[in-house]
């Protein structure tokens, strides 16, 4: 490969094939546009062949000449310009080239283009110069997250990784719905509490040991069993309570008498959000800023965006069916699609009762993201909320009248946040029609380059195995392979106990191993890893049935085994170092030859940034997944299959391994972060 770029495998036999194709056609006076003629770069079917092969027989009838004959005038070409990485190059039938390297040579241009990039080996700058909103996580402030949410939050953070290694400027939101009917629950919970009227399993009071959020997913359960009995007193004095407190807070009306449920809902929110903070911080997430729906409300960001679907005559009001006395926008046709009986062809903005939808917010919040709500002349301010476990400042959104900015010096610029040239949601499919209708909506107004450049990241649901349901008392005599999960009915796991349970079960590993007492801090990054990885490692319209066994297993397919390839090399380097041996500050004299195992690994190596740049384009963090366990899968081939290190008697052989060590080191350790883990150089 030519000294001074630094290119790939796939780059550099690519290149010097485009140059001979031309040649080609010049020589052969065949006039026909050479970028026509697709490189299919493959690995080859036999290693008889080589190491890579290029199918010509899809240019015959373009060129006119049957494919062996292409194969053999390009083969005449490419030796007459031949190159020191490259061996040997034959033609073969029916029309291929096959191209042996010369392993060493290139092994070592691999091994050096790692170690000078170091940290930066993959990163490209493709998205200098465009911004992306990552929405992500947005649980409801009403109860402890759970493990559905988990999905939701692995995924969107690990996106925003490999969205920023291409360069691209990216902020991750966490949309905060606080004035929804969730949290309105939670309000109704605690004032039927405090009247004596709600009895919670377990007690009344926030027990010792029990977090904030724990304490609210009880109320909220219970809550919700007191709406289902619709017959009783207390069921039908709760729902005409429920209707109250969603009004109260959506519209912040100040009471004249009674409780302040705005003020009640606002407490409550925060409280969890800060609880929730924590749990994700655990799995290392972190986020930009926080917007919060009573903010969008507030500011009249909702009613100036209602004001203008109905100045432009996209909105309909009928006066009678279901849809009686709403603002609905009319999308097209089809059945009821949604739990609340929503179709198609009427969707709610605005209830009877002058309520706002999620769906209606959202519009609104999609025109603050890119930027739009400065056309309509409201405003926002941003100040800090604190410091994440990683370092990064987190940002909140306030409103200008909100009396918290006045006692806050540290505020952000309005235009630090928003203005995006693309936005991703990350919702779960259940909400893709609900996406749909935001975007179309986006395109009515007007506004069709952001519509085009909105992406809903819609993936599966996260439901129990069978064996996990059975533990947690759910009934499974009908024998399905997955039970789902309501927060309702309070039947899940919620996200704490998950991460807990893990941390639990790495020391458990450790002892059944005999090995050292795992440090605390150690089996909370591999628990992390264990958790992270498993989220993510499954196609994004692919059901999950969470399985604690399965999620926790240190072996296979998992973070764990991903961590303990990394801690490995790490090892071995230490080991060399401890014996005295010193490597060398340069490769003087390559091996003769590679082991096959050798090779395998500096091939993936090799196909890292590439990899990484076509993973992040299309934001499939399972495909990632899958890259960084082959590439941990094949280190281990290597260390398996070749003789120690710290024994090898051949100089040129041991520093050759020291250094592709090394550059597996930091290729894992670059890929490890991408996918949010703390890679731990000692297990």
């Amino acid at each position: 490969m030519t000294e001074s770029t630094p290119q790939d495998i796939h780059a550099y036999l690519t290149g010097i094939m485009q140059q001979a194709v031309a040649s080609y056609l010049e020589q052969e006076h065949i006039d026909f546009d050479a970028t026509q003629l697709p490189i299919d770069l493959r690995l080859s079917a036999q290693a008889s062949f080589g190491d890579y092969s290029i199918p010509v027989m899809a240019w015959s009838g373009k060129l006119k000449r049957p494919p062996l004959k292409i194969a053999e005038g390009l083969l005449a070409i490419l030796q007459a310009n031949a190159q020191a990485d490259i061996q040997e190059i034959t033609a073969t039938k029916p029309g291929y080239l096959n191209f042996r390297l010369n392993r060493p040579v290139v092994g070592h241009n691999i091994i050096e283009r790692v170690l000078e990039a170091g940290a930066d080996y993959g990163q490209h700058k493709v998205g200098v110069g465009t911004k992306v909103i990552v929405e992500h996580t947005n649980i409801n402030s009403n109860k402890a997250a759970h493990v559905g949410h988990l999905r939701n939050s692995c995924l969107g953070d690990t996106v925003v990784r490999m969205l920023r290694s291409q360069g691209y400027q990216v902020e991750a939101d966490n949309y905060i719905d606080d004035s929804g009917v969730q949290v309105a629950d939670v309000v109704v919970g605690f004032t039927l509490l405090q009247k004596g009227l709600l009895d919670l399993p377990g007690g009344n009071e926030q027990l010792p040991d029990e977090s904030f959020d724990y304490f609210c997913s009880r109320v909220y359960t219970t809550v919700s069993r007191v709406y289902d009995d619709k017959e009783s007193e207390l069921g039908q004095m709760a729902a005409r309570l429920r209707k109250e407190v969603l009004h109260s807070i959506e519209h912040g009306d100040e009471p004249h008498s009674g409780p302040d449920y705005p003020a009640l809902a606002a407490d409550l929110s925060h409280q969890i959000v800060q609880a929730h903070l924590k749990t994700m911080g655990r799995l290392n997430i972190s986020y930009d800023v926080l917007p919060w729906e009573s903010a969008i409300l507030r500011a009249g960001l909702w009613q100036h965006t209602f004001e203008m679907l109905k100045s432009r005559g996209l909105l309909e009001k009928p006066e009678t069916g279901h849809a009686a006395g709403c603002w609905i926008l009319p999308f097209g046709e089809g059945e009821s699609q949604t739990s609340e009986g929503d179709r198609n062809s009427d969707k709610i903005l605005v209830r009877s009762d002058g309520t706002a939808t999620y769906t209606a917010k959202d519009i609104a919040y999609q025109l603050w993201k890119f930027g739009l709500a400065d056309q309509l002349g409201v405003e926002f301010h941003f100040v800090p909320w604190g410091i994440q476990h990683d370092g990064r400042k987190l940002w909140t959104m306030r409103t200008p009248n909100d009396p918290q900015l006045k006692a806050v010096t540290d505020e952000a610029p309005a235009t630090k946040f928003g203005h995006a040239n693309r936005v991703v949601n990350v919702i779960d499919v259940r909400q893709s029609y609900l996406q749909q209708v935001v975007y179309e909506s986006l395109r009515r107004l007007g506004y069709v380059e952001q519509a085009d450049n909105s992406k809903h990241l819609a993936y599966e649901v996260v439901t129990l195995s069978a064996s996990t349901a059975a533990r947690l008392g759910i009934d499974t005599s009908d024998n399905r392979s997955y039970y789902a999960m309501s927060g309702r009915k309070g039947i899940e796991i919620k996200a704490d106990d998950l991460i807990n349970a893990a941390i639990q079960r790495m020391q458990e590993i450790s002892q059944e191993e005999g090995k050292q007492e795992l440090p605390a801090e150690t089996a909370s990054v591999l628990a992390a890893s264990a958790i992270r990885y498993f989220m993510i490692r499954f196609n994004l319209q692919q059901i999950i049935a969470l399985d604690m066994d399965e999620v926790l297993r240190p072996k296979g397919d998992t973070g764990v085994y991903i961590q303990y390839a990394y801690a490995r090399s790490n090892s071995i380097l230490r080991r060399l170092q401890e014996t005295g041996y010193t490597i060398p500050a340069t490769l003087e004299a390559l091996p003769e030859q590679l082991e096959q195992s050798e090779w395998d690994l500096l091939r993936h190596i090799d196909a890292y940034p590439r990899r990484l740049a076509e993973y992040a384009e299309q934001m499939a963090p399972s495909l990632l997944a899958s890259y960084v366990y082959d590439l941990a899968a094949h280190f281990t081939d290597f260390f398996e299959h070749t003789s120690p290190i710290i024994r090898e008697e051949n100089e040129q052989i041991k520093a050759f391994r020291a250094f592709l060590v090394q550059a597996t080191a930091q290729t894992m350790s670059n890929a490890m972060r991408v996918l949010g883990f703390e890679p731990l150089e000692r297990i």
